[in-house]
């Protein structure tokens, strides 16, 4: 197994809700810079949840390239195997800190609650550039493309063994 020459670390959630109706309420905070918190609360039962998440570098000219982006619905995804590996490691660490079930629907009026969900180095490719990225979650319920929850965790990797050849 190839060893990783990085950490990384949680600097920031940013929570941006736009006119969500079947989002009661979601609230997210770290733990410390590996553990992230979350609770949701929904307004109807919840038998789909369509997801777009995407990952974006950022330059040193803070501009955004996405380098990642799949469409996913989340009940789907927590009914079946998590179609790829990225979608894994985060179903199996949500899975694992939290309340929310293995399968939908997700009830009303419940509250669900991630607690200490942790980046685990290890579980990501061994080799990842020096960087600022971020991760950003598109929620919506299907009914209007428009409405959309946007969930921005900027990690930083840092690689202090590697040496750059120019």
């Amino acid at each position: 197994m190839a060893r990783r020459d990085y950490t990384i670390e949680l600097e920031n959630i940013t929570p941006v809700i736009t006119g969500i109706p079947f989002l009661k309420s979601l609230n997210f905070s770290l733990t410390n810079q590996k553990a992230a918190n979350m609770d949701a609360m929904f307004n109807v039962k919840v038998n789909k949840l369509p997801v777009i998440a995407s990952v974006f570098l950022l330059t040193k000219g803070k501009r955004r390239l996405n380098v990642f982006q799949m469409s996913v619905d989340i009940c789907e995804a927590l009914n079946n195997t998590a179609p790829n590996k990225f979608l894994s490691v985060f179903k199996d660490e949500m899975l694992r800190t939290s309340n929310i079930p293995k399968h939908c629907p997700l009830q009303e009026n419940v509250l669900y609650s991630v607690r200490n969900y942790t980046v685990n180095d290890e579980s990501y490719p061994p080799i990842l550039p020096d960087a600022t990225w971020q991760f950003e979650i598109n929620i919506n319920n299907g009914n209007n493309k428009n409405l959309k929850t946007g969930i921005v965790k900027n990690y930083r990797s840092h690689s202090p063994d590697i040496k750059y050849i120019q």
